[in-house]
């Protein structure tokens, strides 16, 4: 279509239509004919819809992962990402029992509180853990809570070991929960896939099994991401998990 015959579909003032049909065809969302002056969908369009693809494609697989760790442990599964300083669920699959725990989606804590943070903490060199536990400092929520930096360090010692993080009533008395770190294809821990459920059914024996068991889902999301293209940024990629809210 032509300037003139988009302001006429439209009703919108020329010059304004003007303005519009450049910006988008500066951005590659459309194209000009300069032979015959109209205007036509632009390739950038390939790119959001690829984009989209695979947006949909991450969300699906995430999500069958989750109900796959829920299906088998009986319990709420949870996918996590990293946003600055703290650990987001954005993704969840909930356990069928009556008496279950299920931290809403967008629930944020900082990275020094639960499993899924200290997946995460393990995988960062002690001098930047150090300068997080001073900043967040460790509050003793419950009898469990390590509240000193050289408990807390050593736990993180055992985290890299074991390849997934526990949390025996640390944060709140009567829930366990397991955290697997999830990275992308620089090798960065960008997330954590968790099992969390009442400490009553979750007993330390199962906690290993489903410890175990995150971790190789964690290995397979990490796949997924490793597939993100080179070309974007890590702001874009966090982005992108965002939408599986």
């Amino acid at each position: 279509m032509t300037i003139a015959e988009v302001t006429e579909a439209t009703g919108w003032h020329k010059s304004s239509v003007h303005k519009i049909l450049v910006t988008l065809h500066h951005h590659g969302l459309l194209d000009r004919n300069e032979t015959t002056k109209q205007y036509s969908l632009g390739i950038a369009l390939v790119g959001y819809g690829q984009f989209v693809m695979n947006n949909l494609n991450i969300r699906h697989q995430v999500h069958s992962l989750l109900n796959e760790l829920s299906d088998y442990s009986g319990e709420t599964a949870n996918f996590s990402i990293l946003n600055g300083k703290y650990i987001v669920v954005i993704q969840s699959v909930e356990s069928k029992d009556n008496l279950r725990v299920t931290p809403p989606i967008g629930t944020m804590d900082p990275l020094t509180r639960k499993s899924n943070g200290k997946a995460v903490l393990a995988s960062l060199p002690e001098e930047q853990v150090v300068n997080i536990i001073q900043q967040e400092k460790l509050p003793a929520f419950t009898k469990n809570s390590i509240t000193t930096q050289k408990a807390f360090l050593k736990e993180l010692e055992v985290i890299r070991k074991q390849g997934y993080a526990t949390d025996y009533e640390e944060f709140q008395e009567g829930i366990h929960a397991v955290s697997a770190p999830v990275s992308n294809a620089d090798g960065k821990v960008i997330g954590t896939v968790s099992i969390v459920g009442p400490a009553s059914r979750m007993t330390k024996d199962k906690m290993h099994l489903y410890g175990n068991l995150c971790a190789k889902k964690a290995l397979r999301i990490t796949d997924i991401f490793r597939l993100w293209p080179i070309s974007q940024s890590e702001a874009d990629l966090t982005d992108h998990l965002k939408g599986a809210i």
